[in-house]
């Protein structure tokens, strides 16, 4: 046994030592590698800009790591479309397919991604060099400007905002100047750009663009201008009249929701259903009561029942009809006064101011409140703001901004100081607004920040309605300090509306 057990063990030791001379000994090495002959692209950009509807034509230059001659018969060129920006991937479609690309881009205004394709024919191995192309129009962003001209007639203008000069680029007229067959009528009311989650018209994107004057109301092409029948504001209220015609009706989008004013009514929608009309209270006296041209709101709101002076509350989300406030601490919201302004601000966290006059007297009052809670009310006094033709609020401070005359005063409540901010002269001022420009909370547009926190200002002389308006754009500083000019566009009528068409 003894014996048996000397063998095995010297059995399982030669077995070993075989085993790792076997793992210690050399690859061999008879593998073949083979280079391949790769193209070597030159002269390609990764980004390029053309108008729609232009010829874009690039010319790169072509060498192969292995083919010296580089005979071109030997390859195969494909400039591939790949996909639209923000749109699910397709088929890749071939674009052209010589060495230089020679395409008229009738394609949609938007960034697409593209890929220049060399095969070798004879091993077809290919080769992607990735770029993007930038389709757009003149009118693909900026402001659009709504003004009043002679005739008691509107014109709609655009300061189109260059990205490779990094400035505005006016043009006169844009709905002639991007041959639509929109043609306005009546004095001008609004013209708002808006991008949300329920845009009433089907028309393949989340944004809308209309245009209302005292004849007219209709959407217009988002990203052409152009005009269908089938655009009318009509075709989307509720009874199937066009809402949106009126003297000074407004239309202002907002982050959530959209409210409509017009002729004593306030009108919104839910999704992608009709617009509907919501002035009229959900208990009590249910006929429509005439609401101040005012709505205070994101997706619910604050607006002010003029038949009887109070402030009401329509809590959106679908709702047909309007609430009471119970929030009375600081004043009632059936309150004895005139409504001159309002507005939802930032301010605090979000609240409602409005500004308000008594019916007989000259005393005029701000207040500051939200549907629960009252924060403030106090008359304003030692100021010319009853002669007040045009107010608005900053978001950040919380100023209250108006005009009489050609003088901008600034008055803030806190330490109520009231100061004289510019001094137009004998020029009219017809507008001031601090435009609402969508700005996302990831990757924030540090320039549509900064649009949304300058103070427009829209004058004009009355011997020259039709190009003497001028949009003044003001950054406003802390403490009260002095208002700052920073941009100064010329060549409209009297601006009565503006909105900013953003990307």
């Amino acid at each position: 046994m003894k014996y048996l057990n000397k063998i095995k063990i010297h059995m399982l030791l030669a077995g070993i030592i075989a085993f790792a001379s076997y793992a210690c000994k050399k690859d061999p090495g008879n593998y073949v590698y083979t280079t391949v002959n790769e193209a070597m692209v030159n002269g390609l950009d990764t980004f390029y800009r053309v108008n729609q509807g232009e010829v874009l034509t690039i010319k790169p230059t072509i060498s192969f790591t292995k083919d010296q001659i580089a005979d071109k018969a030997n390859y195969k060129f494909s400039w591939l479309s790949i996909k639209r920006a923000g749109y699910n991937s397709g088929i890749p479609k071939v674009m052209d397919s010589t060495l230089t690309f020679n395409v008229k881009m009738n394609e949609n205004v938007g960034v697409y991604e593209y890929a220049f394709r060399v095969t070798d024919k004879k091993t077809g191995v290919w080769k992607d060099t990735p770029f993007k192309i930038f389709v757009k129009n003149k009118i693909y962003e900026g402001w659009y400007i709504l003004s009043e001209i002679t005739g008691k007639q509107s014109r709609l203008d655009m300061l189109s905002y260059r990205e490779d000069t990094k400035k505005y680029e006016f043009i006169s007229d844009v709905l002639v100047a991007s041959k639509s067959s929109l043609k306005l009528k009546g004095v001008p009311s609004f013209v708002t750009f808006f991008n949300t989650n329920s845009v009433p018209i089907t028309n393949g994107t989340l944004d809308a663009l209309v245009v209302g004057t005292s004849e007219m109301a209709t959407f217009l092409g988002v990203d052409t201008l152009e005009y269908k029948p089938t655009y009318d504001f009509s075709f989307f209220v509720q009874n199937k009249t066009n809402a949106g015609i009126g003297v000074g009706s407004k239309l202002e989008g907002r982050p959530l929701s959209v409210f409509l004013w017009a002729n004593g009514n306030v009108y919104t929608h839910q999704r992608s259903g009709p617009i509907f009309p919501v002035n009229q209270m959900a208990t009590g006296i249910v006929t429509p009561f005439r609401a101040a041209p005012f709505v205070s709101g994101w997706n619910d709101a604050i607006l002010f029942n003029e038949t009887l002076s109070e402030f009401v509350w329509y809590p959106g989300n679908g709702a047909k009809s309007c609430q009471k406030i119970e929030n009375e601490t600081l004043f009632k919201n059936k309150i004895d006064k005139n409504l001159l302004f309002m507005k939802l601000v930032a301010y605090n966290g979000g609240e409602t101011f409005a500004i308000l006059k008594d019916k007989t007297g000259g005393k005029v009052y701000l207040a500051r409140f939200t549907v629960g809670k009252q924060n403030y009310f106090e008359e304003i006094t030692n100021t010319p703001i009853v002669q007040a033709e045009n107010f608005e609020v900053s978001e950040d401070f919380g100023y209250i901004f108006y005009n009489v005359g050609g003088k901008i005063y600034e008055y803030d409540f806190n330490v109520k100081v009231n100061k004289q901010m510019a001094d137009y002269g004998s020029r009219k001022i017809s507008l001031l607004k601090f435009q609402y420009v969508k700005v996302e909370t990831k990757n924030i547009n540090q320039r549509y920040l900064a649009i949304t926190k300058r103070l427009a200002v829209g004058s004009y002389d009355e011997s020259n309605l039709n190009s003497s308006g001028t949009l003044d754009l003001y950054s406003i500083p802390p403490i009260n300090g002095q208002l700052v000019k920073k941009e100064s566009f010329s060549g409209f009528g009297k601006i009565v509306s503006t909105t900013y068409r953003s990307r």
